[in-house]
């Protein structure tokens, strides 16, 4: 079987996703991961800050359940949103990247560590039949899991969900990094596919790939560092 890398598929698949997802039923996939055993045993669920989960973060708060979003570039880390806490008519801007700060708690030290997330939600431009995910590039997501897998944020059994772009299920394998982390399923417009290759565990931060310049702008993996090097 052919691997595919990274790279080339981004190039081809970027502009065909944009153009895709604004054609893409986004409250059909909210409710459909709604009627998941994964979602609806969830009480701590994150989800990336991307336009067409935005339903589906709010389905979360509507349903009882806690929202972790990560901040803009992971910068100031993570916030959390807890359940009835923002009223309905702003339920909407408040689980966007603006209304974290209104809305959102920011999580730090003792409580990413107090946190157990059952159910993690991400887009991509595509998934491969593994479960291996193609992103914008920036690693943002891989990164956010790992970071919240080293404060212990993550539950025993988390589950790892992703929204790909139109038509972005591949046939070929695409090659994984070490960092890479691979989805339990994919949810699409008419069904949900699963994924039965997911390694157990979680990637761990590759400090060795960071630079240190960005190291220092993500407050929580600038804390870690300093810890790992005993600067404090």
């Amino acid at each position: 079987m052919a691997i595919i890398e990274k790279s080339a598929l981004r190039s081809s698949l970027a502009g065909a996703a944009a153009a895709g997802l604004d054609a893409v039923p986004a409250g059909r996939l909210a409710e459909r991961l709604r009627r998941e055993p994964a979602y609806r045993r969830a009480r701590q669920v994150f989800a990336s800050p991307a336009p067409i989960l935005a339903q589906i973060r709010v389905n979360t708060l509507l349903d009882n359940k806690t929202l972790i979003m990560p901040s803009a570039g992971l910068k100031e880390g993570f916030f959390r949103i807890r359940p009835f806490t923002v009223p309905f008519p702003e339920l909407a801007q408040a689980v966007t990247l603006r209304g974290l700060a209104q809305y959102g708690e920011r999580l730090r030290g003792e409580a990413l560590a107090g946190l157990a997330i059952d159910l993690m939600v991400t887009d991509a431009l595509a998934v491969d039949e593994a479960g291996t995910l193609v992103g914008d590039g920036h690693g943002f997501f891989d990164l956010a899991v790992a970071l919240l897998g080293a404060h212990g944020a993550l539950g025993e059994e988390v589950a790892i969900f992703v929204v790909p772009g139109p038509g972005q299920m591949l046939d070929e394998r695409i090659a994984a990094d070490p960092w890479d982390v691979q989805v339990d399923a994919a949810i699409l417009a008419d069904q949900v596919v699963t994924f039965s290759d997911r390694p157990p565990g979680i990637p761990a931060i590759q400090w060795e790939v960071l630079p240190l310049d960005q190291v220092r702008r993500i407050d929580p993996l600038w804390k870690l560092y300093e810890k790992k090097q005993g600067i404090r």
